[in-house]
């Protein structure tokens, strides 16, 4: 794993912490927020793909959401860091595993995270939507970036092109996603 456990500790704690606050330069309750603070990202960086992948993350808040932990506001964390090469994205929703439960039986978070990952399969059924997350898992490790995604204690990780599915001894409440974008390649 190329992000320590301490480290995702750190970033859970965090997330929990502003996100219950409604942090200004953190939080969009709405997907027009969202969105206004995607193009922003694109704009300054240039990262259009990127802009894409953390836009798809971000929508699915809206998308798949209808309840959330409580103590918990509707709506998504997003904040960028070192010079916004990292993206760390939460929601405190139902999750992937909930999500999916109305098409497809998961046996476990790890399970539910590769199908939404792999598949083309929608907790909106009958919808004719679910690639949303395959375009990420494969932008991501064409581009050689790096990814780590955790739904419950699933998580997908990505790390220069490599893609391991996994579960982790934390557990998150809806999904945390973090991303990298340096050092990847300038592959289309």
């Amino acid at each position: 794993m190329f992000f320590s456990s301490e480290f995702l500790k750190q970033i859970i704690k965090d997330t929990e912490e502003k996100s219950r606050l409604k942090c200004k330069e953190c939080w969009c309750s709405t997907r027009d927020v969202l969105q206004a603070r995607v193009d922003s990202y694109a704009m300054e960086t240039e990262n259009y793909l990127g802009a894409a992948v953390i836009g798809e993350i971000g929508n699915n808040t809206f998308d798949h959401n209808w309840d959330f932990a409580e103590g918990y506001s509707r709506g998504t964390y997003l904040r960028f860091e070192r010079q916004r090469s990292m993206v760390i994205l939460a929601d405190f929703g139902r999750g992937i595993r909930q999500s999916l439960k109305a098409v497809f039986y998961a046996e476990n978070d790890e399970k539910a995270v590769n199908v939404a990952f792999t598949q083309r399969l929608s907790g909106r059924a009958p919808e004719q939507r679910g690639n949303g997350l395959k375009f990420v898992l494969e932008s991501v490790a064409r581009k050689k970036w790096s990814m780590y995604y955790q739904s419950g204690n699933g998580c997908c990780i990505v790390d220069r092109g490599n893609v391991i599915f996994t579960s982790s001894g934390l557990n998150v409440i809806g999904c945390l996603a973090i991303l990298t974008f340096e050092g990847g390649s300038d592959e289309a």
